[in-house]
């Protein structure tokens, strides 16, 4: 339009007869916050004297003399980065079988666990675990008082046992690539569960398609990650009962047992990780993670019905292949489950048969998980990664402690990882604010088990018990930390993490 101009900012202003005047007096305003933001910046904390650079570049903006692009106030998200999670699981299936024997104090077990998860970006990870458990226990136990029907009995048994654990982890871009690879995925789990358990019949398979006699199945799908994981665990266990006994010494009964029990159990382990998803850059990691759980329970007639309490923390370091840092993400899962199901002891004297029976039922779990993620991604970011390890050892950074210490996604605006750091704290805390991801899932699960036990004495103690479990768990809510906005940073909702199911229920 005549006598109209646009800026360099995009803003259109008018031809004023004044305009030379009007310039002199957005000079003496510019001077004067000039003078008041320097003064600023010396006096009060960051977050304001971000506030009074970006007046003073809009003011020069408005007069022509800015370049037209003003940052955002200290502590503003990049438009650039993605805070969204990099790993939020919507559904996911277990199952478990394995079996142990036992061997007067020492007890030897293998467990398989078959792991299939639908992530919120669309991708399936599919993780297989074989694990050799050894262990030694012991116990004391008190007898009130028996008669030819009922026997009055209580009984501590404790233990420590160490697990290492083999992983392969493949990773697909959805649904659709996964069913298509899902055979050859099978396929590979065999071939890895056979390289584990029978290194010879592995051995002659290679000979045999060396030779041409035998042809291995054609396997494209290689695992994303590899893990090695070693596991220390100590138990302590406690109960109290009254038992049904045979009427007839030889002749066999199903015993039922009424009374409680109780047991705790500390955890520890350590997973390192190769990661080959950029073959680029192959990183390594190592967990550190740390459980205590604790529950009780009341069998009555058979029916069993138990309750369960855990929390677990733990530390994820992740390395580039030159060894630079890349990540640390700290994780915490407090959970409770409740379990429901029948228990059924067998004790028959004759043929040197001393005990077993049936355990099985449902387990109905609530969980919420927390992780909070940095990402290291230039030399000085990597520096302060560094720093952060040497400081903190394997806890998060303070103004991170009170949200995962309390991981129950009750309070969007609670806790010192929604603010902005004060003046003088730790560099890594503010890293952490401007960068850092944080997100956290409510997840519930159901899951089937049985386990079939039997007991022999034959001048030592001896025992065995076969089990399998299969646990079906979906997301039902979902928080991620949103960019800084004025100095501070919220909790919201995250529905592509959320299952179907569970907003169908809503």
């Amino acid at each position: 339009m005549p006598g109209r101009d646009s800026t360099k900012n995009g803003c259109i202003r008018g031809n004023r007869p004044d305009q030379g005047s009007a310039f002199t007096e957005y000079a003496a305003v510019l001077l004067l916050v000039g003078v008041v933001a320097v003064a600023t910046v010396v006096a009060i904390p960051e977050t304001t004297s971000g506030f009074f650079r970006k007046v003073l570049c809009e003011l020069q903006n408005l007069v022509g003399s800015g370049s037209g692009e003003c940052e955002d106030l200290d502590g503003q998200a990049d438009s650039d980065y993605d805070y969204t999670p990099v790993y939020c699981p919507v559904e996911g299936e277990t199952q478990t079988y394995g079996g142990t024997i036992d061997i007067a104090f020492l007890s030897f077990g293998e467990e398989y666990s078959f792991v299939r998860e639908s992530m919120a970006d669309g991708r399936v990870r599919v993780t297989f675990v074989p694990t050799t458990e050894v262990g030694v226990q012991g116990g004391v136990g008190w007898d009130f008082g028996k008669d030819d029907s009922i026997s009055t009995d209580a009984r501590i048994d404790g233990g420590v046992s160490a697990k290492l654990a083999s992983g392969v982890t493949y990773l697909f871009d959805s649904e659709e690539e996964y069913q298509e690879f899902q055979g050859e995925v099978e396929r590979a789990i065999s071939e890895e569960l056979e390289r584990q358990i029978a290194p010879e019949v592995d051995l002659l398979k290679s000979f045999g398609d060396l030779v041409g006699v035998y042809e291995r199945p054609e396997i494209t799908v290689d695992p994303a990650v590899r893990t090695q994981t070693l596991e220390i665990e100590g138990h302590i266990d406690a109960q109290v009962g009254a038992w049904t006994r045979p009427a007839t010494k030889g002749e066999g009964s199903w015993n039922l047992n009424m009374g409680a029990q109780g047991n705790v159990t500390v955890s520890g382990k350590m997973d390192h990780s190769t990661w080959y998803t950029d073959p680029d850059n192959v990183q390594t990691s190592e967990i550190y993670t740390f459980t205590g759980s604790g529950n009780l329970g009341a069998t009555y007639l058979g029916a069993h019905a138990a309750g369960e309490l855990s929390w677990s923390g733990g530390t994820r370091i992740m390395r580039n292949e030159d060894g630079s840092l890349a990540n640390i993400r700290y994780t915490t899962v407090a959970e409770g489950a409740f379990n429901l199901g029948v228990d059924f002891n067998i004790e028959q004297e004759n043929n040197g048969t001393r005990g077993g029976g049936v355990d099985g039922g449902r387990k109905h779990t609530n969980s919420v998980t927390q992780m909070v993620q940095i990402d290291f991604d230039t030399p000085e970011e990597q520096e302060i990664g560094e720093r952060l390890l040497e400081e903190r050892g394997l806890l998060p950074p303070e103004n991170a402690m009170d949200s995962m210490a309390n991981p129950l996604m009750d309070d969007p605006d609670g806790g010192e990882i929604n603010a902005e750091p004060e003046t003088g704290a730790p560099e890594w805390e503010r890293l952490l604010f401007e960068k850092g991801r944080a997100w956290q899932y409510a997840a519930d699960a159901e899951e089937e088990h049985v386990e079939l036990s039997a007991k022999l004495k034959m001048g030592l103690q001896f025992g065995a018990s076969v089990y399998w479990a299969n646990e079906e768990r979906h997301t039902t809510n979902a928080q991620y930390l949103d960019a800084p906005e004025d100095g501070n940073r919220r909790f919201i909702d995250y529905p592509d993490c959320v299952s179907e199911r569970a907003s169908g229920e809503e």
